[in-house]
């Protein structure tokens, strides 16, 4: 026989049930909330456009997307041009960053230009349906130029102060 009262003991144990049941449905809605939120992330870029000095005293290059003649749709980046003042001829300069020699070409260009420049600032006319991944890689070749920075430049908003 038992001894009295130990029958009817209080257990001192925790239930941890609905502590589990809660963390388990809180980690379930994360991991189905993270991957949409992280593909729905879109950057828009700003319509006011920087405006660089005098002409000819700052470095501007246009980078435009190549496109599929049949369905318009982006295939990649087309060739990074050279602003026909800044080359000093009357055709803008095209360098490929995709082969390597175009690559070295645009570096030798960007080095020579902003040697003499007081604001060593490079100025980039990306397309805007490119892929940031390429204007970031056009950025490193201007670093690598010796450029203080690149920084991108938008078309300018056109609509009125204050409106729509």
């Amino acid at each position: 026989m038992d001894a009295p009262g130990r029958a009817g003991r209080i257990k001192a144990e925790i239930n941890v049930t609905p502590l589990v049941d809660i963390v388990l449905v809180l980690l379930i809605i994360f991991i189905v909330i993270t991957p949409a939120v992280n593909s729905a992330v879109k950057l828009p870029l700003a319509r006011h456009s920087v405006r660089p000095g005098a002409p000819g005293r700052t470095l501007s290059l246009l980078y435009s997307a190549a496109r599929d003649p049949l369905t318009g749709k982006v295939t990649g980046p087309a060739r990074v041009l050279v602003d026909a003042g800044a080359a000093g001829r009357g055709e803008p300069l095209g360098f490929s960053l995709a082969d390597p020699a175009g690559r070295r070409g645009l570096q030798a260009f960007i080095a020579g230009q902003v040697r003499g420049l007081e604001d060593r600032r490079v100025f980039v006319k990306a397309d805007a349906d490119l892929p940031f991944r390429y204007v970031d890689e056009l950025f490193q070749v201007c670093r690598e130029a010796g450029a203080s920075e690149a920084a991108i430049v938008t078309g300018e908003d056109r609509r009125p102060e204050g409106g729509p």
